[in-house]
């Protein structure tokens, strides 16, 4: 089931848990971006109620935005972050005018949009030397779904998950991706170090950084100047 498709009652329970999780050192499911030393404003794309956000306990000067799919999410975001200013919108279309972050974060939310896109609306929002922190799932994870659907039996999940699968080849082979055929609605793949950090390349990217364990993290910056 992914984020959109959860029920409401279900998904602010789900972002509850979440935030109980973010702001628990000690659990082994929490991440956290590595911000840097400086900056003045923050986008957190597909952000549920906010809960990164609240946890990164930001400066007071910082603007810190967060948009999401999910208009109930971020209505219990408004309750527990006043300071943080949330817009209901997808990662495919930003409602932000160019260069306006200097910081992008986005925690297991790309894997379920139109890549390209949503990469392109991060190089567009983005300001030159502005950083980016993205957390994305790596192949074993729709692996293990099928296996589960296809022990299960359950036929539906298999194609979809097989579509997922495709969809991931398709961009780390061509940096294309397509939507479900059975819902025009629905994006999702898995991502590989090799893919992400092409597609970071080809926009503007530089000092890319990978981590697969515990959690598969990418970092990159924005050139200043787009030819450098």
């Amino acid at each position: 089931m992914t984020p959109k498709d959860r029920p409401a009652d279900n998904s602010l329970q789900y972002h509850r848990e979440e935030l109980a999780i973010a702001l628990s050192a000690d659990d082994k499911r929490r991440v956290l971006p590595n911000l840097p030393d400086r900056f003045d404003s923050i986008l957190d794309i597909g952000c549920g109620a906010g809960q990164t956000l609240v946890a990164c306990h930001l400066p007071e000067h910082v603007r810190a935005w967060g948009i999401d799919v999910d208009l109930a999410a971020l209505m219990l975001g408004r309750q527990l972050a006043p300071r943080i200013q949330f817009a209901l919108a997808s990662g495919e279309q930003l409602p932000f005018r160019d260069g306006m972050f200097d910081v992008i974060i986005s925690r297991v939310a790309l894997p379920y949009m139109h890549l390209p896109h949503a990469l392109d609306e991060v190089q567009r929002v983005l300001a030159p030397g502005g950083h980016v922190w993205l957390t994305l799932h790596p192949v074993d994870m729709p692996v293990k779904r099928l296996a589960r659907s296809l022990s299960g039996g359950k036929f539906r999940d298999v194609a979809y998950l097989c579509y997922v699968l495709m969809n991931g080849v398709l961009f780390q082979c061509a940096g294309r991706q397509f939507r479900f055929p059975a819902n025009r609605q629905r994006c999702e793949s898995f991502q590989t170090v090799a893919g992400m950090a092409r597609a970071l390349r080809a926009r503007g990217f530089h000092s890319i950084t990978s981590s697969t364990e515990p959690f598969f993290l990418m970092t990159a910056t924005k050139r200043i100047c787009p030819d450098a």
